[in-house]
């Protein structure tokens, strides 16, 4: 089943919304019925209705505050083995320039593809290389199975709702580093993730309007998150202080327990 659909759950952007990820999705030719917002609340609904250009979506859903809160809302409201896409608000661009299987190809290309290896080498998540700089993508293979970082920015999930082994916890209270704990539940349980490192996108990390607040707000957050992790699960990565003070949990490249052709 190829019946993708995307989500992008938005919070206090409709603007952003709108300029960004909706235009780039409708500048990319995917079609309009996939593509559906959620927002926290009715006024964000009013708000986001009216300003969302009616041409590049199918519907605003109102479900939960709060991005953990929402994401799991998207997944507990579509069935068994759904195709979801999640993508934040405000990505400017997906890139597939550099990759030798996706540069003379759509992007609905990709998106289909990504999930045909997901049915292929039993896997239930892909994501694509957390940073955009071509440099770091340029030499790394087309396509990783190991403990690599699903970026929550642009991922695919074939849908278990019903599942509680990859249901997020330890980042639910303020959706720091949630994307590093779905990845290691999504591997701990299923033994691989797939990532295609030569796909990237363009976005402003830690900006300033609505969604998770700025960049200040999330350095103590941040390094909580990331030390609850590391109490969770040790044997999977360490903690890493960056040169601009935010604390990462940098997982281990662990390889993939699952075989496949």
């Amino acid at each position: 089943m190829n019946n993708y659909i995307i989500c992008i759950p938005s919070y206090e952007r409709a603007n952003i919304c709108n300029e960004k990820t909706l235009n780039m999705l409708f500048q990319n030719n995917i079609a309009k019925n996939k593509i559906y917002v959620y927002v926290a609340n009715h006024t964000e609904f009013n708000i986001y209705k009216k300003i969302l250009d009616p041409k590049k979506y199918y519907k605003i859903i109102v479900g939960k505050k709060g991005l953990v809160n929402q994401k799991q809302f998207i997944i507990d409201q579509w069935e068994q083995n759904k195709h979801i896409i999640f993508i934040d608000d405000d990505i400017q661009s997906i890139d597939l320039s550099l990759s030798d299987l996706f540069k003379s190809h759509t992007l609905d290309y990709f998106f289909k593809y990504a999930f045909i290896e997901c049915q292929k080498k039993n896997a239930y998540i892909w994501g694509v290389y957390p940073v955009f700089n071509p440099y770091f993508r340029k030499g790394r293979k087309e396509i990783s199975t190991e403990l690599n970082f699903i970026v929550g920015c642009v991922y695919g999930i074939i849908n278990r709702p019903k599942l509680q082994n990859i249901k997020l916890t330890i980042t639910k209270e303020n959706s720091q580093k949630d994307d590093v704990e779905r990845t290691l539940k999504y591997f701990i349980h299923d033994g691989i993730v797939i990532r295609f490192n030569k796909i990237g996108f363009v976005t402003k990390y830690y900006g300033v309007e609505g969604g998770l607040g700025n960049f200040e707000d999330r350095i103590s957050s941040g390094l909580k998150a990331s030390k609850k992790l590391k109490d969770e699960y040790p044997e999977y990565g360490n903690i890493k202080i960056r040169k601009n003070g935010m604390a990462e949990f940098v997982l281990k490249k662990i390889k993939s327990e699952t075989t496949f052709d």
